[in-house]
């Protein structure tokens, strides 16, 4: 089968990026044939297609000969105006990441999300959509855009495991990380108050906080503040807090910092599926996160939920279980941290690339029936 796909990017560190990637990969592994048509892409590997505007992918002879069309969307680009034109007896396809909304953005990307929320109703046209999650199919039943849908999640790809001990067991230092963009919506002011709330309360704990992050998907003010609090953070307390935000950090500096912590902590203020509290509890983390939007769905009952904004509660779910990781309970061979993180490998075995490709073959083996 002819395949064509469609984004505006497929770049690292990336998550609608990263799902490309597995979907395409997974497809020319069954034997299909597949082109991608964006404006750039990190991946060699992939059988890409540099396009600059909308006119060189419709008059391409491979797009209009193609049986099967899938875009993925989350943001407004403009190559997404090609779901209307598509040739009549190509099947078409829409993944649905969700669209941010501009309450959890700087005033600056107003105009954007407003871009996008308008560009959705292309959706439409398709045939059929993926929803990354239950939360985001509810999306488009709210906006009353009436096509089938499915519900299919991302996969996890990483080497992660669950260490036989954290360091903490061996130096007392509570290890905390945060994982993901700078930006209003993630709640890295909360964190960074609910920090100082648990320094305050605990003055004999010593925390080590590890902020990654991609600066390229991020706010640039937020990246500022945060290096900038970080900085009067460490001043404050002196020895008893030390932190360090990672910008751009490999795969490899990621599972180190995820592997070493005790505790993720997430303040997000919204969430479309959230592939790191599935990479935390791969890594042996207990979950700390605000309860909105996807985050009680993807956390499958082993996160600690906060309710949104109450930075009170979240200084005090990070002191609760913050005291639960330090307990020699906790610490012992065959203990408690290794009952908690069974299940969280137990869990999270549902989102591996193996059995997230078996059901994204059958569901296009289910869309393309004639191929």
């Amino acid at each position: 089968m002819k395949i064509a796909y469609i984004n505006s990017v497929c770049k690292k560190h990336d998550a609608i990026s990263n799902a490309i990637r597995d979907e395409i990969t997974w497809l020319r592994e069954a034997g299909h044939d597949v082109r991608l048509y964006a404006y750039a892409c990190d991946h060699p590997e992939l059988p890409f297609v540099h396009v600059e505007r909308e006119s060189d992918i419709a008059f391409d002879p491979y797009f209009q000969s193609c049986d099967l069309v899938l875009f993925h969307f989350g943001i407004y680009y403009p190559l997404f105006n090609l779901l209307p034109v598509v040739r009549a007896g190509a099947r078409k396809i829409v993944t649905f990441h969700n669209i941010t909304p501009k309450e959890f953005l700087p005033p600056s990307a107003y105009a954007l999300i407003d871009r996008s929320f308008e560009q959705a109703s292309n959706i439409v046209f398709a045939d059929h959509v993926v929803c990354v999650s239950e939360t985001n199919r509810q999306i488009l039943l709210d906006a009353e855009i009436q096509v089938p849908t499915t519900v299919l999640p991302l996969s996890v790809h990483s080497n992660l495991r669950p260490p036989a001990k954290k360091p903490s067991f061996d130096d007392g230092i509570l290890r905390l990380v945060f994982l993901g963009r700078l930006v209003k919506s993630k709640g890295t002011v909360d964190l960074l108050t609910a920090v100082a709330k648990v320094l305050d309360r605990h003055v004999a704990w010593q925390v080590r906080l590890d902020m990654v992050g991609n600066v390229n998907f991020s706010d640039a003010s937020i990246v500022a503040d945060v290096n900038e609090c970080l900085s009067a953070l460490q001043q404050k307390y002196g020895a008893r807090f030390s932190a360090k935000f990672h910008a751009n950090a490999s795969e490899e500096d990621k599972c180190r910092i995820l592997s070493d912590a005790d505790l993720f902590v997430l303040p997000t203020y919204h969430e479309g599926f959230c592939v790191p509290i599935l990479e935390a509890f791969a890594s042996g983390c207990c979950v700390i996160v605000y309860e909105n939007s996807n985050t009680p769905a993807i956390s499958g009952g082993l996160a600690t939920l906060v309710p949104t904004g109450d930075l009170d509660l979240l200084a005090g779910a990070i002191s609760r279980v913050g005291a639960v990781v330090r307990s020699q309970e906790w610490r012992l061979d065959g203990g408690k941290y290794a009952d908690k993180s069974a299940e969280a490998v137990k869990y999270i075995e549902n989102f591996s690339p193996a059995v997230i490709k078996k059901r994204y073959l059958r569901f296009i083996e289910q869309q393309a029936p004639n191929f």
